[in-house]
């Protein structure tokens, strides 16, 4: 028996990449998201992460918590190392939360499309949110 939460008791969030980003040095950027609490209780981010070796950014942990009631939306902005061409596509980077929903931890990953501008910046894509209670593991793994 899985006993995995369903969809209606886990955390639904909304990852928007903006198209502003900022550059901080050569191959460096300040990229942003539009965060939405779509979910029927508060939302505490404790962490984000961007681990791709070709996206990548390190581990930021908030404390406080950044807090978005339900319905509520906020801006994300995270420094990004993208080396990449013009023309390059990242495939499956990821975006990943740390979160608190309720009081239990969670993981929300946004799978990204990584697009190289003419002029070195990074245009994001968001694939795909999963969500994943921290300790689940799947029955056989």
């Amino acid at each position: 028996m899985d006993s995995r939460p369903t969809a209606t008791h886990e955390p639904q969030v909304q990852v928007i990449p903006l198209a502003d980003r900022t550059a901080l040095a050569a191959g460096q950027w300040q990229v942003r998201w539009r965060l939405t609490n779509a979910g029927p209780q508060p939302l505490h981010i404790l962490s984000t992460w961007l681990p791709h070796s070709r996206f990548r950014g390190a581990e930021q942990a908030f404390d406080p918590p950044l807090t978005l009631a339900p319905g509520a939306s906020r801006t994300l902005e995270l420094a990004v190392a993208c080396h990449e061409p013009p023309g390059t596509v990242v495939e499956n980077a990821f975006l990943i939360l740390r979160v608190l929903w309720g009081a239990e931890p969670w993981r929300i990953l946004a799978r990204l499309r990584v697009v190289v501008d003419p002029a070195g910046g990074p245009v994001m894509y968001c694939e795909r949110i999963t969500t994943q209670p921290v300790g689940f593991a799947p029955q056989g793994a």
